[in-house]
């Protein structure tokens, strides 16, 4: 019985740990960076194509217009996508845009929302592209376990930047 019940304090504790990490750490933050080797203004054209979206955002389906001005602050878009046969929706909106320079925007997602500033930074011929990403879970269940999520959250955002450089080096080169 004095086992059972020594057990028992083990699991209430690392449940408590967890759930305090999670409540002390309530957002992520992470970064990726790759250098694509096109020039900026057609690397800053490819990201902002909605078209090309799928070659380089795993799960893309589709994109839905909502209003603003297209590609301009404001601007807010459904995005579809389709994990293992899961459907799942997103709202992106434009925070602010420097045409070849930044981007800003919120992608709000039923589980997660995340802020994203990514900046082109152009070189002799190709185009260093930065993200740097704030997450933040929605409920007690994404709030809690967000940070023991983030290594899985930052190698998909690897993968997709690595993605977004193949498709624009085979499109523009």
């Amino acid at each position: 019985m004095k086992t059972i019940r020594n057990i028992a304090i083990v699991i209430i504790v690392l449940i408590a740990c967890v759930v305090a990490i999670g409540r002390i750490f309530p957002v992520i933050h992470y970064k990726t960076e790759v250098t694509v080797n096109v020039p900026v203004q057609k690397v800053f054209a490819g990201f902002t194509d909605t078209g090309k979206m799928g070659q380089w955002i795993p799960g893309f389906e589709r994109i839905e217009y909502m209003g603003g001005i297209m590609m301009g602050q404001g601007t807010r878009l459904r995005l579809v996508f389709n994990n293992n046969g899961k459907q799942t929706t997103a709202i992106q909106e434009i925070k602010k845009i420097r045409w070849n320079k930044l981007i800003e925007y919120t992608l709000d997602e039923k589980r997660i929302t995340v802020s994203t500033t990514v900046k082109f930074i152009p070189g002799d011929g190709s185009t260093i592209v930065i993200t740097e990403n704030e997450a933040h879970g929605k409920g007690f269940f994404r709030g809690t376990f967000l940070p023991f999520m983030k290594p899985a959250i930052s190698a998909k955002a690897r993968k997709s930047q690595e993605m977004f450089k193949a498709a624009m080096e085979k499109d523009f080169n």
